[in-house]
């Protein structure tokens, strides 16, 4: 039987971790060793489940128990897909007396599974999964230790909820800046981004004493394009020419969007100057050819000026 010293320095462990950046799979992994520790069982596992999809997460206090949670998931059958989906916990003091689960059973038993009490992980109406625990010997759970297995579940619960917030809040910051340093329209490196590698690269290069060379890229009259295609066309056709540019670069060229139909290239690590005028013939003739956009055959130029940084 779980003593309340026990169980609460599992829970003490649990609001530590919630305002660390912890794994979820670590927490999961430490949850159900201590789990073995406290409780009267001989295995724990847990299950994250997402509908439609295998478990997101899997741990397992052993290699028996990762068995059981792994067999669930194999059958699409068992008590902790029950107890997920109903949100209610599912009590099996004796497997060999149990007939709800006809492909689980002869095999968990095969395996050595005696008795397994299953607990959803819920916060509110939401049912993230479930915790197993695993017996080798039938027989029953003390009610003290039921309480206390689902109390651990509501708090894992409650740690995954605000893992998975503290996920998401990461990957929407994450995504802004990204934003912040692209341009929209093309995907390309904005004049931000691309003074941060302008930057760089010329004190890469002053160590180095090799080249820097900037290409300034003007589409001529493209004004034209949107007064007789419609912006839409005159969109895709920045489009095309930002995916063609960017196939013309050696690996570690940078080409961004400036404005409008203005681009510029960096090349870095030169050892000379004309690798950047063949660049600059090559864009020139690529951009010449006729582009197919939105129906239309386009046909557009461009103008191109070179400039060199370092000595």
């Amino acid at each position: 039987m779980a003593t309340e010293r026990q169980l609460s320095d599992v829970l003490s462990e649990f609001a530590r971790t919630m305002v660390t950046d912890f794994p979820i799979q670590d927490i999961l992994d430490h949850l159900v060793r201590r789990i073995v520790e406290i409780l009267p069982v001989t295995g724990a596992g847990v299950s994250l489940i997402s509908p439609a999809t295998d478990p997101r997460y899997v741990a397992a206090s052993d290699g028996t128990a990762l068995v059981y949670e792994q067999l669930q998931s194999e059958l699409g059958e068992g008590p902790c897909l029950v107890a997920y989906g109903t949100g209610d916990a599912v009590s099996v003091p004796d497997l060999r007396e149990d007939e709800r689960f006809e492909r689980f059973t002869p095999r968990a038993l095969d395996a050595g599974l005696m008795a397994v009490f299953t607990f959803p992980l819920r916060q509110g109406e939401t049912r993230l999964g479930a915790l197993d625990l695993y017996r080798d010997q039938p027989g029953p759970l003390d009610p003290s230790d039921l309480a206390s297995a689902q109390t651990l579940a509501d708090v894992t619960a409650a740690y995954l909820v605000n893992a998975q917030a503290r996920a998401n809040l990461e990957q929407v910051s994450a995504q802004s800046h990204n934003d912040s340093l692209h341009d929209p329209l093309t995907g390309l490196p904005n004049r931000v981004l691309l003074l941060e590698r302008f930057e760089h690269a010329l004190k890469r290069n002053r160590r180095s004493l090799k080249t820097v060379a900037v290409l300034y890229v003007d589409l001529d009259e493209f004004k034209a394009v949107n007064d007789t295609y419609g912006h839409s066309t005159g969109d895709q056709v920045l489009i095309a020419v930002a995916q063609r540019m960017t196939g013309l670069l050696r690996p570690g060229d940078t080409v961004a969007r400036m404005s409008g139909d203005e681009f510029v290239i960096l090349c870095e690590d030169l050892d000379e100057e004309p690798p950047a005028y063949a660049i600059a013939s090559r864009v020139v003739n690529a951009l010449s050819q006729v582009l197919e956009v939105a129906g239309h055959e386009v046909h557009i130029t461009a103008s191109v000026g070179v400039a060199f940084g370092g000595d």
